[in-house]
């Protein structure tokens, strides 16, 4: 069994309390709830998961365990941090699969390396511009601020901590700003699926 998050020090009923805060829309309950999160959940991803995936498996859970929050889906406030255990664990299980599914897909046979096709056949081009105009439209609408980071993390690879301290955020407030920045742009980007809720 994957050891995911160290036991936490504080009482349910702390937790519950959290969980409160977090349904009112109070932004201190998100913080304090990442904050745990980042510090317990942390050791655990990077020993299941690797160090190069922790932060966006990081992200992935604590958008999870919002959206069960905010849902109604969390029924025992008290028992939040068993959820984010569960959470965890699934999540870091679901990124092992995926890494020895991509190992078994990427092969070689007979010790030939695999290699990209030299030219893509015009169905492929066209899909890939579409993907391109929707990645696109969806940071046009999103704030400027979250296009920022977005740009600065994944575009021009800035370190979080200088984005930090050239836009002047906490590391708590670059995580969550990022992590929702990334949640509308996959419901502006894929206007087919069920929209992240608030």
């Amino acid at each position: 069994m994957l050891n995911i998050m160290q036991g936490s020090p504080l009482l349910p009923a702390h937790w519950a309390e959290v969980v409160q805060k977090i349904r009112r829309g109070d932004e201190a309950g998100v913080q304090e709830l990442y904050a745990v999160l980042a510090d317990g959940v942390r050791a655990g991803l990077a020993r299941s998961v690797g160090i190069q995936a922790v932060d966006d498996r990081l992200h992935e859970i604590v958008v999870i365990v919002l959206e069960a929050i905010q849902d109604g889906r969390l029924r025992q406030p008290e028992r939040l941090m068993g959820f984010v255990r569960t959470v965890a664990r699934r999540r870091a299980v679901a990124h092992i699969r995926n890494a020895a599914l991509q190992r078994r897909r990427f092969v070689a046979v007979k010790g030939i390396e695999p290699c990209a096709p030299l030219d893509e056949n015009p169905e492929t081009c066209a899909v890939r511009r579409q993907q391109l105009d929707r990645v696109r439209r969806a940071l046009r609408n999103i704030s400027a601020r979250d296009r920022e980071i977005l740009e600065r993390f994944y575009f021009r690879d800035q370190s979080s901590q200088q984005i930090c301290v050239e836009m002047k955020l906490s590391g708590t407030q670059f995580r969550l700003y990022k992590s929702r920045a990334l949640a509308r742009c996959s419901d502006l980007a894929h206007p087919f699926r069920p929209p992240h809720k608030r």
